[in-house]
């Protein structure tokens, strides 16, 4: 039992680089306001990339769901910038292929006119704001007086 505590806490541990701790937050945020995604991935990309755990954890649930809804019309205006379709047409179509049901949800048209640009714009946004709080996280660890220990 208590090989499997020291596990867990080794797990968890916070005491790292402020490379890894930022990285480990920016990836939460990224996996955080990315739709569909969540703690489960976070934690296996962290592990996969060696950044650190805790604060991969932290970065996803500071922005976990709501951050999807907040980040929605940003991406929607993403998306149509890069696909040349107006932000308010895309969001009003698919809100009415959402109502038709998940048959619909996955046909080839929708797929490609609506949630394409979706997440090319999610995936963009996402990238940008975990960008910022990387290196917002990774000056405040190595030059500010924040420190986990």
């Amino acid at each position: 039992m208590q090989k499997l505590k020291n596990y867990i806490k080794k797990f968890f541990l916070i005491d790292d680089t402020p490379h890894k701790i930022a990285a480990g937050f920016a990836l939460g945020i990224f996996w955080g306001i990315m739709p569909g995604e969540g703690v489960a991935t976070t934690l296996i990309t962290a592990a996969l990339l060696r950044f650190n755990r805790l604060s991969a954890t932290a970065g996803v649930l500071a922005s976990n769901m709501w951050a999807t809804f907040i980040v929605l019309p940003l991406a929607a205006t993403v998306g149509g910038f890069f696909f040349n379709v107006s932000p308010k047409l895309l969001i009003q179509d698919f809100n009415e292929t959402y109502r038709l049901g998940l048959k619909y949800f996955f046909a080839e048209t929708i797929i490609i006119e609506i949630l394409t640009p979706f997440f090319i714009g999610f995936l963009t946004v996402s990238v940008s704001i975990s960008l910022f709080f990387y290196f917002a996280l990774y000056f405040l660890l190595k030059y500010g007086k924040l420190r986990f220990k």
